[in-house]
């Protein structure tokens, strides 16, 4: 893949992934609320680490769980 065709925009994505604009639009929003919230504790494990040690591996298997099962319907 040259440097051109990975810079073309993929209109066709939610598409692609089984959504239609709306639903895709709804769930990036809902997981990027989730994401700050997960940013903002992870900076406090940052500073103390003996709290929240698991929260990050869970929202990511979490959030992989969400993917699957919002791209299989």
């Amino acid at each position: 893949m040259d440097f051109m065709e990975k810079r073309r925009l993929n209109f066709n994505h939610p598409k692609d992934v089984g959504l239609n604009y709306w639903s895709h639009l709804k769930f990036t929003w809902s997981e990027s609320s989730r994401s700050l919230g997960i940013c903002f504790i992870m900076f406090i494990h940052g500073i103390f680490p003996p709290i929240f040690d698991n929260k990050f591996s869970e929202h990511i298997k979490k959030a992989q769980e969400r993917i699957d099962k919002i791209t299989r319907n």
